[in-house]
């Protein structure tokens, strides 16, 4: 007996032992009476075995049939579980995508391919709202949120999108009038725009990486500054647009201001370190939704879209 063959004989099998009988069954399944008992009979001549004691007035279950069922059942669950596993694979991705982001990144980052993502899902439809605070999948009724930081809560399942590193930065203008700072102390010189108020920079030696041998991050910063200056904001939007108008030196992500180094419109700060702000972990950016067992057709189109503009354009600059 081929697979297919045995999970409808169990099926059919399991259908009895539930109806209590071959006619009731039969009429659950929309099949002849003489259809289900030849299947239960099959499947006892390929078990050797006999699962159902018949009688003129009842039918019940044998102590292997008893032992049997309780097996054919939780196999036709994780059957059932199984196709449900990649039902989004076969849909069509569309009808209406609510997506939360921070406004910068979705200026950046999903926005200039919206139209190219449209092209390939056009059923899809999309609703994204933005800001600045961290946004919860399920409380505000999206489909996913883009976050940038780490993971807190493991409720939800998060794609990572792509890796973070932290660049200080200013415009050529303000180094030009100001001087360039050489040591993380000579920040303390130096007016410096800070993110929610974050004023303690930490400092790390950058490693030199063995052959085959990934990045690794000393977990102890070597020194730890504490910065100020006259601007201090909780928005990253306003946190570069002062250092374009020349007002600072300031820490922001690589992936944000690639495009204004690779221009010179801003300049790179003491590469040799790794730098971070304290108590802010801002190492990856990544998708996060809430439903585990299974994921929409449309939710998926964004995530593989958007994985891979972020990975390829963090290869690439």
């Amino acid at each position: 007996m081929d697979n297919s063959h045995l999970l409808k004989c169990m099926q059919v099998f399991v259908s009895v032992a539930d109806s209590g009988g071959f006619s009731e069954s039969a009429r659950r399944l929309g099949v002849s009476q003489p259809s289900v008992s030849r299947q239960v009979n099959a499947l006892e001549e390929h078990l050797g075995v006999r699962l159902l004691q018949r009688t003129t007035r009842r039918l019940s279950l044998t102590e292997a049939g008893q032992v049997y069922c309780e097996k054919a059942r939780q196999i036709l669950r994780d059957v059932s579980a199984a196709s449900q596993s990649i039902a989004g694979f076969k849909e069509t991705a569309s009808g209406l995508l609510r997506i939360g982001a921070p406004l910068l990144w979705t200026d950046l980052k999903i926005t200039p391919y919206l139209a190219e993502f449209l092209e390939l899902y056009p059923e899809i439809e999309l609703d994204i709202q933005c800001t600045e605070v961290i946004q919860d999948v399920v409380d505000e009724g999206l489909d996913l949120v883009v976050r940038v930081g780490s993971l807190t809560d493991s409720s939800y399942v998060a794609v990572p999108l792509a890796s973070i590193r932290m660049v200080l930065c200013a415009s050529p203008k303000y180094l030009a009038l100001h001087g360039i700072p050489q040591t993380p102390r000579d920040l303390l010189n130096h007016n410096c725009i800070l993110y929610n108020a974050n004023d303690e920079w930490e400092f790390y030696a950058t490693e030199q990486k063995k052959p085959n041998q990934k990045e690794s991050k000393p977990t102890t910063p070597m020194q730890t500054i504490q910065v100020s200056g006259n601007i201090n904001t909780n928005v990253v939007t306003v946190l570069l647009t002062a250092l374009k108008q020349e007002l600072g030196i300031s820490l922001l992500p690589d992936l944000l201001i690639n495009d204004l180094l690779q221009t010179e419109e801003l300049v790179p700060l003491m590469s040799e370190y790794h730098i971070k702000v304290k108590n802010l972990h801002l190492d990856q950016i990544f998708v996060l939704y809430s439903n585990r067992k299974y994921l929409p057709a449309k939710t998926r189109a964004f995530i593989e879209f958007y994985r891979d503009k972020f990975v390829n354009r963090a290869h690439s600059t």
